[in-house]
C-alpha cells in the first residue's frame, strides 16, 4: 500500500503539483510537527513549512520528532500517529498537497531494537522496515555499533541521522565504514551539503558523497524552521550532490531510495 492511501496526506495521489516543479522529493527527517520539540512551534508555522517544502518539490514528509525532549521522556508510536493525523487534517483544510507520515528520531540505546520490533516506536512511514537513529554529536558511545547491529538483526534497516555532523566522523570515517558493512543507510542533511552548518560539516558531507559506491545515502532536510533550517533546500542540495555523484544517483538519494524505505512492509 502506498502511504497516500493511509489517509495521512493533504491530497489524493491523483492531485498534481504546480507545473514549475520538475522533481518530487521524499523527506524522511524533519521536525514539522507543531509544538512538541525544537521544530515548528505552532500549527500555522507547520503549514508554512509545508508550503515551502511543496514549492521546492517535496510531496512526502516523514515527521520525525525527537524521541525525548525536555519534560517529554518518550514519543510512543500511537502518540506520534495522533500528532501526524492532526497536521494532516490541517493540510487538507489548507489545500496543501503534502503527505505527512509518522516517524521518530531515536537516540541509539540497548533497548531500541526491542521497542521497534514491539512497535512501541514508530518506524519510518509506519512501514515497519526502517528507523531513523541518531548518535551524540560529540562522541560515539562504545556500544553504538553493537546496538545498531541489534536493530539490523531484527530486520529493520537503520538510517543514521546526519552522520556528517558527528565530530568523530568529521575526522575519520572508520566507524562509518563499519556501519556500511552492516547495511546502514546514511542520511545527509541539505544544510550540511550546502555549507549552512559550516565548512567541517560540508566537507564531511562531501566525503560521504564521494564514497557513493559503498555508502547508501539519502538526503533529507532535518528542517526545524523557515529560515535557518528551512524545508526548501532539497532541490539545491540535490544539485550540489549531483556535481559529486552524478544526476541519476543524486535523484535516487532524494526520491527513489527514501521512498522505498517508507513503502516496503516488514
Amino acid at each position: 500500500m502506498f502511504p497516500q492511501d493511509w489517509g495521512l496526506g493533504g491530497r489524493s495521489r491523483s492531485s498534481t503539483l504546480p507545473a514549475r516543479i520538475l522533481s518530487v522529493f521524499v523527506d524522511i527527517h524533519n521536525h514539522i510537527l507543531p509544538g512538541i520539540d525544537d521544530g515548528s512551534p505552532t500549527m500555522d508555522f507547520a503549514l508554512e513549512m509545508a508550503r515551502l517544502a511543496v514549492a521546492d518539490g517535496t510531496d512526502i514528509m516523514v515527521a520525525t520528532p525527537h524521541r525525548t525532549w525536555t519534560t517529554r521522556l518518550d514519543a510512543p508510536a500511537d502518540w506520534v500517529r495522533e500528532q501526524v493525523a492532526l497536521l494532516a487534517e490541517q493540510l487538507t483544510i489548507a489545500n496543501i498537497p503534502l503527505t505527512v507520515l509518522p516517524g521518530v528520531e531515536i537516540p541509539i540505546g540497548p533497548r531500541v531494537a526491542i521497542d521497534l520490533v514491539d512497535r512501541r516506536l514508530s518506524t519510518l512511514g509506519d512501514a515497519g522496515a526502517s528507523a531513523l537513529i541518531e548518535l551524540p554529536f560529540d562522541y560515539i558511545p562504545a556500544d553504538s555499533l553493537a546496538n545498531l547491529e541489534l536493530i539490523v538483526n531484527a530486520g529493520i534497516t537503520v538510517v543514521l541521522a546526519h552522520p556528517e555532523r558527528y565530530a568523530v566522523l568529521q575526522k575519520d570515517l572508520t566507524f562509518a565504514e563499519a556501519c556500511a558493512d552492516l547495511g546502514i543507510i546514511f542520511q545527509l542533511t541539505t544544510g550540511s551539503i550546502l555549507g549552512r552548518f559550516g565548512p567541517k560539516a560540508q566537507a564531511s558531507a562531501e566525503a560521504f558523497l564521494k564514497r557513493y559506491e559503498k555508502f547508501e545515502i539519502v538526503i533529507s532536510s532535518d528542517t526545524h524552521d523557515l529560515k535557518n533550517r528551512p524545508p526548501n533546500l532539497m532541490s539545491n542540495a540535490r544539485k550540489a550532490a549531483a556535481k559529486i555523484v552524478g544526476k541519476e544517483r543524486a535523484d535516487n538519494m532524494v526520491n527513489a531510495r527514501p521512498r522505498a524505505l517508507i513503502t516496503r512492509q516488514a
